[in-house]
């Protein structure tokens, strides 16, 4: 693939990570956008219990890349999700997902795995893939 059919998606707000740990956010190579995973993370103060919030602020990443592309939910055709507890963690991502995702709704894979990237407070990995043909 040519290198001008490749294209580096970073919002200002996430610079300081794609300069520190060296990844993009996001890479569009010719009609598809790859998203980095999104890990779902609690805060000081926040409990299993209620990860929602977590949630909600890993759904506003996704977004916030996807619109740096000029894309939406409606145009993600793929997404993979890795949980440190499966039975625990899914049924509230899909709470939030019920309220952000829109159909047609993407395939969507959940992986169990025993630790994601930022320790113990990194519940759930979100990893999505786009289409967007140029018009």
């Amino acid at each position: 693939m040519a290198e001008s059919q490749k294209q580096v998606i970073v919002p200002e707000t996430l610079k300081g990570n794609y300069d520190s740990f060296k990844f993009a956010p996001a890479m569009r190579a010719g009609d598809m956008l790859y998203l980095s995973g999104v890990v779902v993370t609690l805060k000081d103060g926040e409990t299993v219990e209620n990860i929602a919030p977590a949630v909600e602020r890993a759904f506003d990443e996704i977004e916030l890349i996807l619109a740096e592309a000029g894309a939406s939910w409606k145009d993600v055709v793929d997404v993979t999700s890795y949980a440190v507890d499966l039975d625990r963690d899914m049924g509230p991502m899909w709470a939030v997902k019920e309220h952000r995702v829109p159909a047609p709704y993407p395939a969507w894979t959940a992986i169990g795995t025993t630790r994601l990237f930022g320790g113990d407070n990194a519940l759930i990995e979100i990893k999505v893939t786009a289409y967007l043909p140029k018009d």
